[in-house]
């Protein structure tokens, strides 16, 4: 029989050997672990003898206890005792008056703890920020999904006595310059005179008109050149005075 075949076969009686050392030593310390416990619980649960007699009161005990009683009752009483019974009774102590709360002023924090209710202003300054209208190329007629938001501005500042809504137009890099800034001032013009037709007030949305000095995309694509075709919108003090068309200069 080769060499190789004894070792495996001693090699696996020595593990089955180890295997069976180990389970005997758990079974071991489990039945020992189990009896501790079973110790544990009896003496949680099942008080001594000597515990019980302690606890029980018997007859004689009762005796014991009346006699006791009844000499302390027939002993004569000594100084300590009547000078403990003469001493007047300290009277009770009264709690502590609580004062009303009526008569504690409440607390007033002042305005800068106070809640600042948005204005008229605040509002059309959201507004603007967010509105942008664009436009084809050569074209100063809007695109309608672009007017919900403008015909919002226009409701704003027909109530709101404090600002007018500067109309800014402004055209892309291409073309004629003086042709581009005309056509931008035609396209802020534009959008007041749609709003007037359907009925808004006007009074405070003022036109103006620059150009291509103002681009917002210098990608110089097609695409970036979309975005400059555009209408936006600025606040201004009511008092100011109204701006010349840049067409006009």
């Amino acid at each position: 029989m080769p060499v190789w075949v004894w070792a495996v076969g001693g090699l696996a009686f020595l593990f089955m050997f180890a295997g069976l050392v180990v389970t005997t030593t758990l079974l071991i310390v489990q039945s020992n672990r189990s009896d501790q416990v079973r110790e544990i619980a009896t003496q949680l649960n099942e008080p001594s003898y000597a515990e019980v007699e302690t606890d029980v009161v018997t007859r004689q005990d009762v005796n014991i206890l009346e006699a006791d009683v009844a000499q302390a009752a027939a002993a004569p009483a000594t100084p300590e005792v009547v000078a403990a019974v003469a001493a007047p009774t300290p009277a009770p102590v009264q709690p502590e008056t609580r004062v009303a709360s009526a008569s504690i002023p409440p607390v007033r924090l002042g305005a800068a703890h106070r809640y600042r209710v948005p204005s008229c202003v605040d509002y059309l300054d959201t507004l603007v920020k967010i509105t942008n209208v664009r436009f084809a190329v050569g074209s100063d007629a809007p695109i309608d999904a672009d007017m919900p938001r403008v015909r919002n501005i226009a409701t704003a500042v027909s109530t709101c006595d404090e600002v007018k809504v500067i109309v800014e137009g402004h055209s892309d890099r291409q073309g004629n310059p003086e042709l581009n800034m005309r056509l931008s001032w035609f396209r802020a013009q534009s959008i007041i005179d749609q709003l007037q037709k359907e009925g808004f007030e006007i009074t405070a949305l003022q036109p103006r008109g620059f150009g291509a000095e103002r681009p917002i995309n210098l990608s110089g694509t097609t695409s970036g050149e979309a975005e400059n075709r555009r209408v936006q919108f600025a606040l201004a003090p009511r008092g100011a005075a109204p701006a010349t068309p840049a067409s006009d200069r």
